[in-house]
Parts: C-alpha cells; structure tokens; sequence
C-alpha cells in the first residue's frame, strides 16, 4: 500500500510539473503577443496586441491588413486601440467572429479564407491568445492557399502557438473544423487527404 500511495504522489507530481511548465510557456508566448510567421510577408498570426504593439509590428513586418478573429467589439479598450493603431498607419481591418470552443462548418471556412485571399497583404490574423482560432485559420491557409499537406498544415494548431486541446479544454473544436474542413475540401476537388 505504501508503494501505492508513493507512487501515485510520484505520479501527481510528475503531471503537475508538466502541467506547470506548460502552463508557464502559454503565459510568456501569450504575454509576448505569440507573434510567428505563417509565410513571411504573406501571412502572421499572432494574440491579442496592444495599440503600441499592433504600430510596432505594423511598421516592421509592412502589415497591410488586419484580420480581427474575435469580432467587432466596439467600447471595448482593446478593441478601440486596434482601431486606432491600424487607421494610424492605414491599415484595412477586417472583423470575424469565431469561437474557440465552437465548430467551425465550412460555409464560414470559405468566408474566411475569402476575407484571407482578398485582404492586402501582408496581413496579419489575431484572435485573443493567438492559439485556438488563429491557428484554424493559420492551418486553413496553409492546405487551402499555400497548398501544404494537411499534416503540415495542421501544425499550425499545436501546443508550440499555445494550443491545448486536452483535458477540459473545448479547443479541440478547432481541430474537429480542420479535419472535416479538409475532408470537405479534398471531396469537393475529387482528391485525397
């Protein structure tokens, strides 16, 4: 029974430090604004910015539109800074609604990737943490437009950007919109997947 119980201990002590760790890394990506490449001067993603941030990356990466993944929210201080930074530098907004914990079905993928392919680029696609739904739409970009394979695509949602789609986490829901995403997109082209 001692054995038992030291190994359990042992056990909740191993999975509270991963846990931790990860916990840790979500916080300095996201506190960092989880800003990477999709396809340099193409397409980046990223979390919520601030209004000084969103000038920052702006003037550096040459962004010439915004592709805002949590929907207008007009009041909100986050929302007005956005604003303010991308009319500052003449950047075209765009505002989707998506939730991270809500299938995506492939009406609003093809709206989506319609706002993506007309945007200027290049253009920069944000949701709150720069995990969840950037990542679907990252992933969607990378098998629909850049034509990557969906395994390759799909990288685009994992725990690197953040993406925990386990234990009571609902983001898997942006997992299960890729997957029937590509499913419907390889059956519509009479490919394979």
């Amino acid at each position: 029974m001692r054995s038992l119980m030291r190994l359990l201990k042992i056990g909740t002590l191993v999975i509270g430090l991963t846990a931790g760790s990860y916990g840790a890394y979500c916080g300095v990506i996201i506190y960092e604004g989880n800003f990477h490449p999709v396809e340099k001067g193409v397409l980046y993603r990223s979390a919520q910015l601030t209004e000084p941030e969103f000038e920052r990356v702006g003037r550096e990466y040459g962004i010439k539109s915004v592709l805002n993944l949590r929907g207008a929210h007009p009041g909100d201080l986050w929302y007005e800074g956005e604003l303010v930074a991308v009319r500052r530098l003449g950047i075209e907004h765009f505002d989707y609604p998506m939730s991270a914990s809500r299938f995506v079905p492939q009406p609003q993928m093809d709206q989506i990737l319609d706002i993506v392919r007309r945007a200027p680029k290049p253009l920069l696609i944000h949701c709150q943490a720069g995990a969840d739904r950037s990542g679907l739409v990252a992933a969607a970009y990378e098998y629909a437009i850049a034509g990557t394979s969906a395994a390759t695509a799909h990288d685009q949602l994992s725990l690197y950007f953040g993406h925990f789609p386990f234990l009571t986490s609902r983001s898997g829901a942006m997992d299960d919109s890729f997957w029937a995403f590509v499913r419907g997109s390889a059956q519509a082209a009479g490919r394979k997947y």
